[in-house]
């Protein structure tokens, strides 16, 4: 298949867009998170275990870049540090029940600028558009970390 512009500059060019877009929302009532720290929060809600490194695995970055990212969290009492239940060399992340608020806001906005993305979109298209997604991420041959959660 020959495209005028590849697929990197498609879905590069797509996911910029999506996240200015989510960044105007954010901006807009003050909320002090960037699009990646709002990812992490989504993340650690999923989890009851997570722990800085399956971030990094999950962002596929340096640790130390991780560990910057989640102390800003914890600064702005979004996120704790808590000691693992079965390994006491291991600490897990949790949201706070202030970081859970700024998720819920978070998870709110990012809903509201999925539906005003995907105007016109019918549901058949979009079923299209995940089937082609899971596609390109198998064929990347990484592990889909949602699928670990």
């Amino acid at each position: 298949m020959v495209n005028e512009k590849p697929l990197s500059y498609l879905m590069g060019q797509t996911m910029n867009l999506i996240k200015l877009g989510l960044l105007e929302k954010f901006k807009k009532i003050s909320l002090q998170l960037n699009v990646e720290q709002y990812v992490m929060l989504h993340l650690i809600n999923l989890r009851e275990d997570i722990t800085q490194q399956d971030l990094a695995n999950h962002f596929q970055r340096d640790k130390s870049i991780i560990l910057r990212q989640v102390n800003t969290l914890i600064e702005l009492r979004y996120v704790a540090r808590i000691q693992d239940k079965h390994d006491k060399r291991k600490k897990n992340l949790m949201l706070t029940q202030k970081g859970f608020e700024v998720f819920s806001t978070a998870r709110n906005l990012s809903v509201e600028l999925s539906k005003e993305l995907l105007k016109g979109v019918t549901e058949q298209e979009f079923k299209d558009f995940q089937s082609v997604i899971e596609k390109i991420q198998t064929n990347t041959q990484q592990t889909n970390f949602y699928s670990y959660c």
